[in-house]
């Protein structure tokens, strides 16, 4: 695949107590966008000494894409994006964002940059690129318990593809309600999308997860999934093996409709994120 590579925007901040909105950045339209490579710093003067921060995704309260339309194609927490680019990344190799550890005197730094294979139409270019910056406290936590000053570089760079399109992924994250036992999650599906990739994390890693069930159009793709099917797929196809807690459906693409149901049964009560990544069905892009 050849892509074509511009540069977006670089954000250079010092981290405020509060939130830090960033001006819209449009992604040029040099065709349809096949992904993003990122490109985050972080740098730490005066805070804590010798002591390991939270990692440095942390720093991103928001991280959106819209459409030319102005319909959201992503909007989500920094700490997700790392969960997203694990669903995206064909070689099955994950990019842990790292924590800083500081030294003496209270200094250090940490680099994250990884390709992010985020896809966008040539009918929905050009696209808006919205970034929001956390508070200084997003790196803090029972070690670090100040992160001094914090400055952050992000260099957004976008690779076009030459020769062919692709559709434009939407996606869709939820905290749905959680509980021991069953707990229903259809109605936190995309109701009308194609789905492209269903998956979900757990807070509590993998020895809260029971099993996994979901039917559709009255057929069956899993019953009762167990964890061993998830690890033993992560260990065949992920380079990076299996992660706890994070569970990744290999299952046939499907529109969700009223037809749609599945439920996430677990052990001992967890939080739980679904991840849907979408695309509009072919028969409504016509």
């Amino acid at each position: 695949m050849r892509v074509l590579s511009q540069p977006v925007f670089t954000y250079s901040v010092i981290l405020t107590p509060g939130l830090q909105q960033q001006n819209t950045k449009l992604i040029g339209f040099y065709g349809p966008v096949a992904g993003l490579w990122l490109d985050l710093t972080v740098t730490l003067a005066g805070a804590t000494a010798t002591q390991v921060s939270n990692t440095i995704d942390n720093v991103i309260q928001q991280f959106e894409i819209d459409d030319a339309f102005g319909k959201v194609a992503l909007q989500v927490q920094g700490t997700d994006l790392s969960i997203i680019n694990d669903l995206l990344q064909p070689q099955g190799q994950r990019t842990a964002p790292p924590a800083i550890t500081t030294d003496g005197g209270g200094a250090g730094s940490a680099e994250w940059h990884f390709y992010f294979p985020y896809t966008i139409s040539a009918g929905d270019m050009p696209a808006q690129l919205k970034i929001t910056f956390n508070g200084s406290t997003s790196l803090q936590n029972g070690g670090l318990t100040s992160a001094g000053t914090v400055n952050v570089v992000l260099n957004v760079r976008s690779a076009y593809l030459v020769g062919f399109d692709n559709p434009t992924l939407r996606t869709f994250t939820s905290n749905p309600f959680h509980q021991q036992g069953d707990n229903t999650v259809g109605n936190y599906l995309p109701a009308g999308f194609q789905e492209e990739i269903f998956a979900f994390t757990l807070a509590d890693g993998d020895g809260v997860f029971n099993y996994l069930t979901i039917f559709q159009g009255g057929g069956t793709f899993v019953v009762q999934q167990p964890l061993n099917d998830f690890v033993d797929a992560d260990t065949m196809l992920m380079r990076s093996g299996h992660l706890s807690g994070e569970f990744i459906t290999r299952i046939p693409q499907w529109i969700v409709d009223n037809t749609t149901q599945a439920t996430i049964n677990l052990l001992t009560d967890s939080v739980i994120r679904l991840y849907n990544l979408a695309t509009i069905p072919q028969k409504q892009r016509q």
